[in-house]
């Protein structure tokens, strides 16, 4: 979803904007819970439970 986001914003903003768009999205992605989940179910071999 943030990449999806900063995709459509980012778009049409000059470069230096852009990529603070894009740096703002993986920022948000990765600290999520859904991230720690889905690391955590793969490491123990199982479906993720997704807390969001």
């Amino acid at each position: 979803r943030a990449a999806k986001s900063a995709m459509r914003r980012g778009a049409a903003a000059p470069l230096d904007a852009a990529l603070d768009i894009e740096e703002n999205a993986w920022r948000t992605a990765v600290s999520s819970p859904d991230r720690r989940e889905g690391i955590a179910a793969f490491n123990e071999k199982r479906k993720p439970n997704w807390p969001s």
